[in-house]
């Protein structure tokens, strides 16, 4: 074996753990290079949007998941014999598959046996996929345009902030 290889014996129980710890370094290092955008105020304000826009993703998140959370439950205590929906966390995954476009169409060809139960599929879709989604769309779009008129002025702001902090470690001849 060569000095200088992929693997090394001695640390083959440490491989995961190193490498687990590398990804989240790698993830924080590009976190840190966010800050680069100062450089440019159309692109530090788009930084600043798309942390104020993503409260809105998460607020569409939870109310997917509640909304199919609401389903599971009551398609799981529907008398049906198909196996996606057997149980609470079952008929969770199979919705969120749909809602995802996850779902087999195999899947949707077996639904047509049990009518309520396609009734209540098409009702969960219908909510979910068409309703929840553009109500997202709508939303991301309002946020968009309320805030980046005030997030330019933000950027620069912050872009005066990042360099005051960045000169403190800079010494002084």
């Amino acid at each position: 074996a060569s000095l200088f290889t992929e693997r090394c014996e001695a640390a083959r129980g440490l491989t995961f753990p190193y490498s687990a710890v590398s990804m989240a370094t790698i993830l924080l290092y590009f976190f840190l290079l966010s800050d680069l955008s100062v450089f440019s105020t159309r692109i530090s304000a788009f930084v600043l949007v798309i942390g104020r826009v993503l409260t809105e993703v998460l607020l569409f998140l939870f109310a997917l998941s509640f909304l199919c959370l609401g389903f599971a439950c009551a398609l799981s205590s529907l008398e049906q014999e198909d196996a996606n929906f057997d149980g609470i966390p079952q008929s969770a995954l199979s919705l969120y598959r749909m809602s995802f476009g996850m779902f087999s169409a195999n899947h949707y060809d077996a639904l047509m046996e049990e009518p309520v139960l396609t009734a209540a599929v098409c009702v969960y879709i219908v909510t979910s996929v068409v309703f929840l989604l553009n109500l997202l769309i709508a939303q991301l779009n309002c946020a968009y345009q309320a805030s980046y008129q005030d997030m330019v002025g933000f950027a620069r702001l912050n872009r005066g902030k990042i360099v005051y902090e960045t000169m403190r470690f800079v010494p002084m001849p």
